[in-house]
């Protein structure tokens, strides 16, 4: 349970990672992480592939999976055998961009971090990574923490998680994402993982937020710890808030791991 020691948005350097890590700092932004012409053809991709919904009221569109989906009702043997249909799917998309943000991240974020960066894996397996969203719905107030999400897994053993999202599309208004410094932590029942889903609003009174907007060609990191929801939009016609991005977590040995 940390406090804040700046309330605005930084750069990438390994300090700041370390710092948001540790849940000291609201954001990081990496401007201009693809040009307009990447972000262009990226959007059209993802628009153009397999994408799947999720069974709530708000419209989410996704490419990819990700882990929570199977965290009360399937197994982990069923996640990790459905991971390269999902990524496949994703690098169909990459293929169609001539654009791979994965892979520009993680190649970002090891020149800025002194132990190794992967995607995670359990037993010798790869997780997925990098999923695809489109929407200009609201996501309501939710907080993401493996330690309690996904306590029986590897990387239920972090100790620290962000997440980070490249926007290759923005809305024209709205959609701005609202992040509360009140770290989640909620009560735990024995063999049961707590639902971090629609989360109540005492968890955002008094507390410090940090606000801020998806703009084309950026990268924003935050800690997910932290309940967090995104406001709804308006689109341009035929438009919407297209982003890929995963979750990054400190293991034990200081590398950092990421999964969606």
């Amino acid at each position: 349970m940390s406090t804040w020691i700046d309330s605005t948005e930084q750069a990438l350097t390994s300090e700041s990672l370390a710092l948001l890590l540790d849940n000291k700092i609201p954001a990081i932004r990496v401007s201009a992480f693809a040009t307009p012409a990447e972000s262009a053809a990226f959007s059209v991709a993802a628009k153009a592939g397999r994408m799947q919904y999720y069974n709530v009221v708000d419209r989410i569109g996704y490419i990819g999976l990700a882990q929570y989906q199977y965290r009360w009702t399937r197994t982990r043997d069923e996640f990790l055998a459905d991971v390269p249909q999902a990524q496949a799917d994703v690098q169909a998309v990459f293929n169609a961009a001539s654009f791979d943000p994965l892979t520009r991240m993680m190649e970002l974020l090891r020149a800025h971090w002194p132990a190794p960066v992967d995607v995670a894996r359990e037993s010798g397996r790869p997780y997925f990574a990098g999923i695809i969203r489109s929407t200009s719905d609201k996501i309501d107030l939710h907080a993401d923490w493996a330690p309690l999400n996904s306590p029986d897994y590897a990387i239920g053993a972090i100790d620290g998680q962000i997440g980070w999202n490249f926007f290759a599309e923005e809305l024209q208004s709205g959609g701005h994402t609202n992040v509360y410094n009140n770290p989640w932590n909620p009560q735990v029942v024995p063999n049961e993982i707590p639902k971090s889903y629609g989360l109540p609003r005492d968890l955002t009174e008094g507390v410090p937020r940090f606000t801020y907007r998806a703009t084309a060609g950026d990268v924003v990191l935050f800690n997910t710890r932290n309940p967090h929801e995104i406001a709804a939009g308006a689109a341009q016609p035929g438009g919407s808030r297209v982003s890929i991005g995963s979750f990054i977590g400190r293991m034990p040995d200081r590398s950092l791991a990421l999964w969606a």
